[in-house]
């Protein structure tokens, strides 16, 4: 089910699935974190990243946004070949369930038959595309393609909703109304399109209340930050980083970034395209990478690093 290789100075763990992040669980008793896996795999891990039990797939399909509020996961899972589009809520503090195959959802078409994850405590059919995905207190609030941007509890009930984002200022360019990203802060919801425009929405109602644009030298992947700076990643490597509203950092990378993690008040770790890279305002250090190096995660006081062949690495990139 799994491997553990203890190699001169470094612990290699392979997972039993190729994953494609890990997510801690702090709030679940005796569950450290979990897995997801490139074909909609789950499993519990321990601290020492080993598996509680056997891995399950709720759903047949890849996830596509997830997150955590509190004991539970909430994600999206997006076939678009079938056109079908789910989304979950799974608890944590009990192992995950074996769902259907792929082919039972070509025969189950009306919505009066459609197949839900299993094991869910709630879960809806999707109409649309979902775009992105973020936690907002104790909630969640995710995007629709050409739908519209909500905001829901734990619970799966609707708390509000706002139109679909627009950025005229930026419609003349490709893909300009395409959200990508989600961002909370302390009192917004940061609504970031493929162009580098943002808008700022209201936590307490969806209201609009301020938005902008970045001028990006190709098209945004994701947004990471913290309340005084935003890294901006786009599809081809390259990295922006503001602090306080000015650009202190702009660096081209071998391809795209997977994944960023923010420590010690002042440091990026970027998991990028066979390299891991650390980078702060004055300086950028490179470690290669023979895999794609999909993230990057704290466990006790130590870095880890999740390549795409599903082996976890303790990284020498902050030693």
């Amino acid at each position: 089910m799994f491997g553990l290789n203890m190699g001169e100075g470094t612990d290699s763990i392979h997972l039993p699935f190729r994953a494609l992040k890990i997510m801690k669980t702090p709030d679940v008793e005796d569950v450290y974190a979990i897995a997801i896996g490139v074909d909609g795999e789950l499993c519990r891990l321990d601290s020492e990243w080993q598996p509680i039990e056997v891995h399950a797939r709720p759903f047949p399909m890849s996830i596509k946004d997830s997150i955590i509020v509190g004991e539970y996961l909430i994600a999206t899972w997006i076939d678009r070949e079938l056109l079908i589009a789910r989304m979950g809520c799974l608890p944590l503090d009990e192992p995950f369930k074996e769902g259907v195959e792929r082919g039972d959802l070509r025969t189950a078409r009306n919505l009066d038959q459609a197949i839900l994850p299993a094991g869910a405590t709630w879960a809806h059919v999707l109409d649309a595309e979902p775009l992105a995905m973020t936690n907002m207190d104790d909630g969640f609030v995710f995007v629709l393609w050409n739908r519209g941007i909500y905001g829901f509890n734990v619970n799966g009930v609707e708390r509000w909703r706002a139109p679909p984002p627009e950025w005229p200022e930026l419609s003349k360019l490709p893909m300009s109304q395409e959200t990508v990203d989600l961002f909370e802060t302390e009192t917004t919801i940061e609504v970031w399109s493929r162009a580098g425009g943002c808008l700022r929405l209201s936590k307490a109602n969806g209201s609009q209340i301020g938005g902008g644009h970045f001028d990006l030298e190709g098209s945004l992947s994701s947004v990471y930050g913290t309340s005084s700076s935003r890294l901006l990643l786009l599809n081809d490597g390259r990295c922006y980083l503001y602090h306080g509203g000015e650009k202190v950092a702009d660096l081209s990378t071998q391809g795209p970034i997977q994944h960023a993690l923010y420590i010690d008040n002042s440091t990026w770790i970027l998991s990028g395209w066979r390299e891991e890279i650390l980078l702060e305002e004055s300086s950028v250090k490179t470690q290669k990478q023979d895999e794609v190096v999909v993230q990057h995660i704290i466990n006790d006081e130590q870095l880890w690093l999740l390549t795409n062949d599903g082996m976890l690495h303790h990284s020498i990139l902050t030693e």
